[in-house]
């Protein structure tokens, strides 16, 4: 990561980018992210707008007390960071918990948020089968973190992107991933996932949005509950796994700028 910015939000030093001219357009990572994790996506979206990418707590630059995570300490970080780049309003884009903030941010703080695009997002972290996901991922983290990343490696592509790799690639990546993770803020960011539940918080958005599944996700399985709560939210399917901008890039940008001309259209 290069160019960041820090800014000083509830005693956190929030480190965020700007990139490209035009409409301003701000992506929220899902746990654990970074820039990277989003592939050529936002190098496509700088194409026209102004994209703003930010780490939240737990997460690359940022530093902070240590403290527990919550949705609305995450969404003021996002909304100031919105600010500090210039903008009152702004398209917001969330993946998996950062579509969680996502809302959070939308609900609160409607006059901001021009439109959602929601990605591989969830209501409700203590859902049987993501509660069940969350745990294991917390006890890996603590205990086996190589386990750990071979685990989210293998439930967050598809079978047929890892398989298009070497095993001596692959384990170059999850080796890299391994050093590179912030794990005490990963943890936090897991714990955080547990805790999750924008159920009443999601029938409240009132700007236009759109709400992408992965077809392949192993990691989230519930994103259509997340569109039918949402009053109006428009659903579509791209063919990737959990980090579908990242295996299926040009789908997911077909996807929002198909959402984006028909918003124009009305």
């Amino acid at each position: 990561m290069t160019n960041s910015k820090l800014l000083a939000v509830d005693g956190a030093q929030v480190a965020y980018r700007i990139h490209g001219k035009g409409p301003a357009i701000v992506l929220v990572n899902g746990t654990g992210g970074v820039d990277a994790h989003w592939g050529g996506v936002v190098s496509k979206l700088a194409e026209h707008r102004t994209v703003v990418t930010l780490d939240y707590s737990g997460a690359g630059e940022t530093t902070d007390d240590g403290g527990a995570l919550s949705l609305p300490m995450l969404a003021r970080q996002v909304a100031a960071v919105a600010t500090a780049s210039g903008f009152e309003r702004f398209d917001l884009v969330g993946h998996s918990l950062g579509a969680a903030v996502a809302v959070q941010l939308a609900s609160e703080s409607p006059d901001m948020v021009r439109s959602l695009v929601l990605v591989a997002g969830f209501l409700w972290g203590e859902e049987t089968r993501l509660k069940l996901q969350f745990e294991l991922w917390g006890e890996l983290i603590r205990t086996n973190r190589a386990a750990f990343m071979k685990l989210l490696t293998l439930s967050a592509l598809t079978p047929a992107f890892i398989s298009r790799l070497d095993t001596p690639t692959l384990e170059t990546i999850m080796n890299d991933m391994i050093v590179a993770t912030n794990w005490e803020g990963i943890e936090r960011q897991v714990e955080l996932d547990l805790k999750v539940d924008i159920r009443t918080q999601a029938p409240t958005v009132r700007c236009p949005t759109l709400v992408i599944a992965c077809s392949q996700d192993q990691v989230v399985t519930q994103t259509r509950a997340l569109a039918d709560s949402i009053p109006g939210a428009v659903y579509r399917e791209i063919s990737a796994g959990h980090q579908g901008y990242f295996e299926g890039g040009e789908e997911f940008i077909f996807a929002i700028d198909e959402f984006q001309k028909e918003r124009n259209a009305q």
